[in-house]
């Protein structure tokens, strides 16, 4: 399932999205959100030594600051430190409990490490509390965890929505071809390849797997179609240098 399970990216929002309103002291709120923020930057960066030490010094100034605990709890992850990840993900859902980022973070934990209930859990919770953008996301990633837990087609369901509302995914919507292809659904696959090699997001590997699509169904004007866009665009490719061979096979 390796290769069909595209790894789940997440990025950390700004703290000030998880600051509580109302509070006195502003002066130790700033203070708090320009460690976290910093953090943050180094966490990104891959510096996660001084991320660490930086998201160290806001949890003094502010023990229930929840950025600052979730992206603790991203820390131990990296550190492959499941218990003490495990153990900061609640500490931030204790301190905001009405925050869908936490839980949409906290199901990607879960699902990385194979606990897909749990995680189907924390998506749903993540699904009720949030809107707009958050929720596509959470759809989109929901149903990556699905298909790696190998329940295609609610994946497929799940993927499809998020796909129809945002097309702005399609610069990761080749899985979501993929799936379509391995469950036989032949025709919504070849739309959304069209709409992937007409973009952007365009690859050597979209395109192959668009010709691969054609050759399935016997459509040789579109094999060939594919065929030459690999040579004009990808002439470096290995899915090129697979075409040619094949070509020169038959």
């Amino acid at each position: 399932m390796g290769l069909l399970f595209v790894s789940m990216t997440f990025h950390l929002p700004l703290a000030r999205a998880w600051f509580s309103k109302g509070t006195e002291n502003s002066q130790l709120l700033a203070r708090t959100q320009a460690k976290t923020a910093l953090a943050s930057a180094y966490f990104h960066a891959g510096m996660s030594v001084f991320a660490l030490e930086e998201v160290d010094q806001a949890l003094i100034l502010t023990p229930q600051h929840a950025p600052a605990l979730v992206l603790k709890a991203l820390l131990f992850k990296q550190q492959n430190k499941a218990d003490l990840s495990q153990q900061y993900f609640q500490l931030a859902t204790d301190a905001a409990p009405q925050d869908p980022q936490i839980a949409f973070q906290w199901g990607i934990f879960d699902c990385q490490n194979g606990h897909f209930e749990a995680a189907f859990e924390k998506f749903k919770r993540a699904l009720d509390l949030s809107m707009g953008p958050l929720q596509v996301k959470t759809n989109w990633i929901w149903g990556q965890c699905l298909r790696r837990n190998k329940q295609f087609e609610a994946a497929n369901e799940r993927m499809s929505d998020a796909f129809a509302q945002e097309p702005g995914l399609i610069s990761e919507a080749l899985e979501l071809a993929e799936l379509k292809i391995q469950l036989g659904k032949y025709i919504e696959a070849e739309k959304i390849l069209e709409y992937l090699n007409d973009s952007p997001s365009v690859s050597a590997q979209s395109v192959w797997l668009a010709l691969q699509l054609a050759e399935r169904q016997n459509q040789a004007v579109k094999k060939n179609h594919w065929g030459k866009m690999l040579g004009l665009h990808f002439s470096n490719s290995a899915q090129w240098r697979a075409y040619q061979e094949g070509a020169n096979h038959d």
